[in-house]
């Protein structure tokens, strides 16, 4: 696996304006895999047994200059969408994103500040302190095998207005006017992927994100012929409300009527109970019967007709929407069914690649007290704002990093599972798809790394890890008088 490893990773070499931030990143792609604690950067110098004096370098490469995220980020998308077999729905790819609360303990982290969670687990508080992110993923695998959802890029959204002003990141607007929000950072995320990818995409959301201005900011993706490229589906909120068309012009004085009737689409459940259609949807390789009701509505968010369907599974309902009126009922379903991969892929990047758990700070931060947000009015010195920027951009280096270990794990899943199996030496209970999970993969690195490290000598990983290798000490006994 390091051998499929090295060549993944040397494409990346063009991203960095010197070899030497080239090979730290190598090295801390490779310390995602091979460390057995989340203990930040530290357990990487302690995993693969590097020279104490690497830990500051390595925590001198997160801040230096001589690479930039969105270049590296717009390499690995070209990669992965090389080295896995995409899912797509009528020719477009299925793009799933969401956004993940990590608590953060440190009074010196840019972007900690006090969160809201809102959760039926009785384990999560609910408030914390931490940093709120935005993850975007692609579904890729194998239908009836397994599907991923390959992490391309995340971003701190919640309490990050400030902050981005320090980063030079421009904020989203709607109609010339910046509207800065996590539902139109998320949305101005998807544009900026949309746009790197330059395919028609379908980004699907949860009902957190069913909002206009959300559905406005897709909308001014197009091609130079007028074809939009990104289209929502997402989940509607319980009480979401839509209207008819409006009637006929009668010719009397006054404006026409913009709104037909107004329709609580929940309570159409009962009230076009008998309109409702049955249908099997193919849902992970497994064919289930349905009951929809499909509704082209006007929505006064965005002014515009979106598609609802009205979906009984069981004893359950819930309610759709759809930006594109010429996706079929079926294909809505199928796209929203895929959704919940990028919750699975929030448990491996955290726990599994322990993405979030790293500890960069600045004295320049100040203190946030018990305030919701924190005040950087302060920082008026450009040498705090370049502290503060360095940092915030080691904090989301770090996370996309992570991204791309994690992905890196499933390529190699997708592309070479039959020897994975094979040099798998642990113990499953259950073996639940041909296709191994990220953690067993990460098992088999480690042990091609900690047993076989020196049959891979010909590799880039070994030509840049082991002039760094701490170097054995001979044992003097201490001398008995």
């Amino acid at each position: 696996m390091i051998r499929e490893i090295s060549k993944i990773l040397s494409q990346f070499k063009n991203c960095f304006s010197r070899t030497a931030p080239f090979n730290w990143f190598v090295i801390i792609i490779m310390g995602f895999f091979v460390r057995l604690d989340h203990h930040g950067v530290s357990s990487m110098v302690r995993w693969l047994n590097l020279e104490p004096s690497k830990y500051t370098s390595l925590l001198l490469f997160f801040r230096t200059s001589s690479w930039n995220l969105k270049k590296i980020q717009e390499k690995w998308w070209q990669i992965v969408l090389a080295k896995c077999s995409t899912i797509t729905i009528d020719g477009r790819y299925l793009i799933a994103g969401d956004g993940i609360k990590v608590s953060k303990e440190a009074k010196k982290m840019p972007g900690v500040k006090r969160l809201h969670q809102d959760s039926d687990n009785s384990g999560k508080a609910s408030y914390i302190y931490g940093h709120h992110f935005g993850v975007l993923g692609i579904l890729a695998g194998s239908i009836g095998k397994k599907i991923f959802c390959v992490p391309l890029c995340a971003e701190l959204h919640e309490g990050a207005e400030q902050l981005r002003e320090f980063q030079g990141k421009v904020p989203p607007s709607i109609n010339g006017a910046s509207k800065v929000s996590v539902t139109t950072l998320m949305a101005s995320m998807a544009v900026n992927l949309v746009r790197g990818l330059d395919m028609g995409c379908i980004i699907v959301l949860d009902a957190y994100f069913s909002v206009g201005p959300v559905f406005l900011l897709l909308k001014e993706i197009a091609k130079e012929n007028g074809q939009r490229l990104a289209h929502v589906v997402t989940r509607a909120k319980s009480n979401v409300v839509a209207y008819e068309d409006p009637p006929p012009k009668t010719g009397r004085p006054g404006a026409p009527r913009k709104y037909g009737a107004k329709l609580k689409i929940r309570e159409l459940f009962e009230q076009r109970a008998d309109l409702f259609q049955k249908t099997t949807v193919d849902i992970y390789g497994i064919n289930k019967v349905v009951q929809f009701l499909c509704l082209d509505l006007l929505w006064k968010p965005i002014q515009e007709k979106v598609r609802f369907i009205l979906i009984i599974d069981g004893r359950e309902t819930f309610i759709l929407m759809c930006s594109d009126l010429t996706l079929s009922p079926e294909n809505i379903i199928a796209a929203y069914s895929y959704r919940f991969k990028i919750e699975v892929n929030f448990k491996v990047i955290k726990h599994v690649i322990g993405a979030f758990f790293s500890h960069f700070w600045t004295s320049a931060w100040p203190d946030i007290g018990k305030e919701n947000q924190t005040d950087l009015s302060s920082c008026d010195i450009s040498r705090d704002k370049k502290l503060i920027t360095d940092t915030m951009n080691a904090i989301e280096g770090f996370v996309n990093f992570g991204c791309i270990a994690t992905g890196i794990l499933q390529i190699l899943s997708l592309n070479f599972y039959e020897s994975i199996w094979d040099r798998y030496t642990g113990w499953l209970r259950t073996i639940s798809s041909p296709i191994p999970s990220e953690e067993t993969v990460k098992f088999v690195i480690q042990e091609e790394f900690f047993y076989n490290f020196g049959s891979f000598r010909h590799t880039l990983i070994y030509r840049i890890i082991r002039p760094k290798i701490k170097k054995a000490n001979a044992i003097k006994l201490p001398l008995v008088a």
